[in-house]
């Protein structure tokens, strides 16, 4: 799965697990290209993609975007804006 065009920093991982249509996985995106940092996006709608989460989360409901920043899991974007900004930055991102 190829990194998103709009980031430039790199060298950590961060990726962004997100479904088409979803205003919080949008939104999650733009400011990471904003803050120019390079994420893999990885659509869940993808049956790969899922079993992929389900080996790194194991089964749940979870809520979308889901964002894995260095060691760090976010569910949803808007709620964890804050926390997400200072792990990127003690990242270097």
């Amino acid at each position: 799965m190829e990194p998103e065009e709009g980031g430039k920093k790199s060298g950590k991982s961060v990726i962004v697990y997100s479904k088409p249509d979803c205003p919080d996985c949008f939104n999650a995106k733009r400011y990471l290209s904003n803050r120019e940092v390079a994420y893999d996006s990885r659509d869940i709608t993808n049956q790969e993609v899922v079993n992929e989460l389900l080996d790194r989360l194991g089964p749940g409901n979870y809520a979308t975007p889901i964002i894995v920043a260095g060691e760090q899991v976010f569910f949803g974007f808007a709620a964890n804006k804050e926390h997400l900004s200072n792990i990127l930055t003690e990242m270097g991102l």
